[in-house]
């Protein structure tokens, strides 16, 4: 079973929005660095759409024209 956490994301023109984020069961999400916990998302759930990650760690969406990229996790 996957984890599934709470974070915000920010758009290209800078709007945040609440979004869920999935990473593997054994990632303990409160003893990791930003950047080190970014590198293990699994994808993003905004809405009802699912997100993969690029390889920049940007989320770009295949239902609209937003990019998404994580600024905090909760």
């Amino acid at each position: 079973m996957k984890k599934m956490i709470d974070i915000k994301v920010k758009d290209q023109f800078s709007q945040i929005i609440n979004a869920k984020a999935v990473l593997p069961q054994d990632t303990e999400h409160d003893s990791l660095e930003m950047q080190k916990l970014l590198q293990k998302i699994e994808h993003v759930v905004i809405g009802d759409e699912i997100i993969l990650p690029s390889i920049e760690l940007l989320f770009e969406s295949q239902h609209s024209p937003s990019i998404y990229r994580v600024v905090e996790v909760n």
